[in-house]
């Protein structure tokens, strides 16, 4: 079948192996749900068969839920089912273990949990967290038993690994690399697989850059001939948590997939895609141009900013943020940093404002975890303690939450932890009424300002978006710059290209001279080695030096 390029592609798509290359803001979730919407029309999904989307995260899955929302109904749910990667690897086990002589997982997977046994291995035996996490994916993606994992942590040569594995096992536990190995060993069962491909009409895998080789066996054998997989190579930036996409893609290709590649932006205003253009070109990618830039007229804005320091920069960021809300309230506005440390002045000068903001990386301000506070927090028993309070809270809202929706428990359960630090400093009420977020559940990014690092903003868009702390050492991090390999620089640039693809209509990015150490000392920065490609291509620099 030729390759396709049009626009409306999924008005005509048959069912049909393909890989879907979109850059940012080009469609792709979009037409996917487009996609489904067509073939509910045509009769090619008929329940109880289905189609089966596969995301890498809560946010993710919410937006394709939300995407289905619109096109096919309320009812989307009749036609698709939509998890991530981890949700769907604990189905398979937990509902067929038993064919492979397995027994059910008790305690599901927790990423705080995990973090926390993480620092303390690396602590006692003195390693990297990154070097003990690279040590056990390589040990445990595949489809390999609990025996074999132990027999290959044994021979791998890291003391750290193994003792990891043996003190989450003493506990009962499991991590989320094993979830993808269990998922893998009941695939193996002819019958399970058989199950699943009668269930399932067709598939769609998004965000393909970002899947390991693991993950593409966990979902390449539901739907052979009948799966589409989608997603931009320029965005790959998860090669720290095992990502392939190169043997992923080549994969997708041998099952003799065809070619859909989508390169015009319904997201991004001619200016904002200019600096795009300018990362995704340093990537090996392509120019993208607006879908219409007549649409665009008088809105798209690229500005650069330069401050002597960081308080300098905080100030500039409140202010303009404050100045945008206040002509339009209806805006959202993301404020992205690499990591949420280099973020610390804005968050701080936000905060003493008053400025409300949803925090992406404080565990109690996710839209669900909100919205299940505030709705059982009336009732808490008034006449319990404040400990007693906070346990009887969080049972409520836990048994609220399906089974088999891990990130939504661990999500509960660290904004949990955060409310448990906080309770001896203020009633329960006050730290559930303090909370504010301008999205909901059904809608990851609304009107407001957010604040979030570049990594979980991935597949979310905002109106206006301001990047603090492009200097050398933060962007790249000095991890990258440590290592010394190209990939682990290639994976910061393509970082940054994700950041600013986040913006439709205006985009800021800024870099200051003096920014402290962690220890509190002023310490002298370089501009990122990428700041000058964009500062090419700006509309203004604002020098506050």
């Amino acid at each position: 079948m030729p390759d396709e390029e049009p626009s409306d592609w999924y008005l005509t798509h048959p069912i049909a192996e393909t890989l879907l290359t979109a850059p940012p803001g080009c469609g792709k979730t979009e037409g996917i749900a487009r996609w489904l919407r067509v073939l509910v029309e045509r009769g090619d999904l008929v329940p109880p068969r289905r189609a089966l989307g596969l995301t890498f995260s809560n946010k993710a899955k919410a937006n394709l839920r939300s995407r289905l929302r619109r096109e096919v109904g309320p009812r989307w749910w009749r036609w698709a089912t939509v998890t991530n990667f981890h949700g769907w690897a604990f189905h398979l086990y937990q509902h067929h273990c038993t064919s492979v002589g397995l027994e059910p997982l008790k305690i599901a997977p927790q990423r705080g949990w995990q973090a926390t046994i993480t620092r303390a291995i690396c602590r006692e035996y003195g390693c990297e967290e990154e070097d003990l996490q690279r040590a056990l994916r390589a040990c445990k993606l595949g489809a390999y038993s609990d025996d074999t994992v132990i027999e290959r942590l044994d021979s791998c040569g890291m003391h750290a690994a193994l003792a990891y594995e043996h003190r989450i096992r003493e506990e009962g536990r499991r991590d989320f690399d094993d979830l993808i190995r269990l998922g893998l060993l009941v695939l193996e069962h002819p019958g399970v697989v058989s199950l699943y491909r009668e269930r399932f009409t067709v598939v769609v895998v998004d965000e393909v850059q970002d899947m390991s080789v693991a993950q593409f066996d966990l979902a390449s054998p539901i739907a052979p001939g009948r799966t589409l997989w989608a997603g931009d190579a320029a965005q790959g930036i998860y090669g720290f948590a095992g990502a392939q996409p190169d043997l992923v893609v080549e994969r997708i290709r041998g099952r003799d997939a065809c070619g859909i590649e989508l390169t015009a932006s319904y997201r991004s205003s001619p200016p904002v895609l200019r600096a795009v253009s300018a990362l995704s070109k340093a990537l090996g990618g392509q120019d993208l141009r607006a879908a219409s830039e007549d649409e665009w007229e008088g809105r798209g804005r690229l500005l650069a900013l330069r401050t002597r320091y960081a308080h300098q920069e905080a100030a500039w960021v409140a202010t303009t943020v404050q100045e945008w809300l206040e002509e339009d309230a209806a805006l959202s506005v993301g404020v992205i940093a690499r990591a949420k440390g280099r973020r610390k002045w804005v968050d701080e000068e936000i905060q003493r404002r008053g400025v409300l903001a949803e925090i992406w990386d404080f565990p109690a301000h996710k839209p669900l975890i909100v919205e299940l506070l505030v709705r059982h927090l009336p009732m808490v028993d008034p006449a319990l303690g404040r400990r007693e309070a906070v346990e009887d809270l969080y049972l409520r809202c836990f048994v609220d939450i399906g089974d088999l929706d891990l990130d939504s428990q661990d999500e509960l359960t660290e904004a949990f932890d955060t409310i448990r630090e906080l309770i001896a400093e203020m009633p329960l009420a006050d730290i559930v009424n303090g909370i504010r977020i301008s999205s909901s559940p059904e809608d990851p990014v609304g009107p407001g300002l957010h604040l979030l690092n570049g990594h979980v903003g991935k597949g979310q868009q905002f109106d206006r978006v301001i990047i603090v702390g492009l200097e050398e050492a933060f962007l790249p991090h000095y991890f990258a710059l440590k290592s010394g390999r190209a990939e682990d620089l290639a994976a910061e640039l393509a970082l940054l290209h994700v950041m600013a693809s986040r913006a439709r209509e205006q985009l800021v990015v800024a870099a200051c001279d003096v920014v402290p150490t962690w220890k509190g000392d002023d310490l002298g920065r370089e501009p990122s080695r990428w700041f000058g490609l964009i500062e090419a291509e700006v509309d203004e620099v604002v020098d506050l030096r």
